[in-house]
């Protein structure tokens, strides 16, 4: 080893503060490699889980828009009070579901019928089936939009199964 007074040498004193800032800087680099590693896979499994979510909410999506073509189809069959509380009930059912997935907004556009032209005979049982047409209309509409959405934190998609 050298003598001690070495050390306070021009020569030695770079050499301990270059050893020193090497030392240091490697330190913090591990550091932020494992700190930047972990905020990967936390973001990394994050995401899976909104894929998740995000799919499962179309599939369900789509189960309500054939819950409304059996609707459709069944309409002539039924009498009128019967196929408004179906109507009503599988649309509270849907509003339910983009509530719990999207919030309150997207759940307000499907009941919104603005921007449709639907027809009619005047008959109570054609209202229905504008109404019904009009939710499936605003929910073929969200299908392609769920990609682009973020699905609630909360939503907890077995709650409509």
């Amino acid at each position: 080893m050298p003598p001690f007074q070495y050390w306070f040498s021009g020569a030695g004193l770079a050499a301990f503060l270059a050893l020193l800032a090497t030392t240091s800087t490697l330190g913090y680099g591990w550091f932020r490699a494992a700190v930047t590693e972990m905020d990967s896979a936390r973001n990394k499994a994050d995401s899976v889980e909104q894929r998740q979510k995000t799919e499962r909410a179309k599939n369900l999506i789509g189960v309500a828009l054939s819950d409304g073509n059996k609707l459709l189809e069944e309409l002539p069959n039924k009498d009128e009070d019967q196929a408004e509380k179906d109507a009503r009930a599988w649309g509270q059912k849907a509003y339910d579901l983009i509530a719990a997935a999207y919030g309150e907004g997207e759940a307000q556009l499907l009941l919104d019928s603005s921007g449709f032209v639907f027809y009619s005979d005047g008959s109570e049982k054609s209202k229905i089936r504008n109404w019904i047409d009009g939710r499936m209309r605003r929910l073929t509409g969200l299908i392609p939009r769920t990609d682009n959405l973020l699905t609630r934190k909360e939503f907890n998609p077995s709650k409509f199964d």
